[in-house]
């Protein structure tokens, strides 16, 4: 699960896209062009995007009835665009990314079941778009 958060019109806008094992962008024709045309308008502007990976893993949920679920560790990765660029964030700005209200700056509770990881990928670099 992809979400990619640009500037537009002076508002951030968040834009969540799934994407399946074999790489199918969404659940419309037209996601992998929006999720395209997005991606190049953030990385040349302003925005991040966070993907989020569902694992094997579980843990088990407890509920407020008692009762409790299985639930998926997931794996969390961050991005930053802009400027024509890229930049991977590491697991402690990620983590910080994630449990930060972006609006008040309040620190907000970490996630049960997420991971925070880097994201493995080449050093930033220019994007020719």
């Amino acid at each position: 699960m992809l979400t990619l958060s640009v500037l537009l019109e002076e508002d951030t806008s968040d834009f969540v896209f799934d994407i399946t094992d074999h790489g199918v962008v969404g659940y419309h024709e037209d996601h992998e062009e929006q999720l395209t045309t997005l991606l190049e308008y953030g990385i040349q502007n302003s925005g991040g995007l966070i993907i989020r990976q569902f694992t094997p893993m579980t843990y088990d949920v407890k509920c407020n009835d008692g009762k409790s679920f299985s639930a998926h560790y997931k794996l969390i990765y961050a991005i930053f665009l802009g400027n024509s660029e890229y930049f991977v964030l590491s697991k402690e700005e990620t983590e910080d990314v994630c449990c930060t209200d972006s609006r008040t700056g309040t620190r907000l509770k970490k996630e049960e079941g997420v991971i925070y990881r880097n994201l493995e990928a080449p050093a930033p670099r220019l994007v020719a778009l």
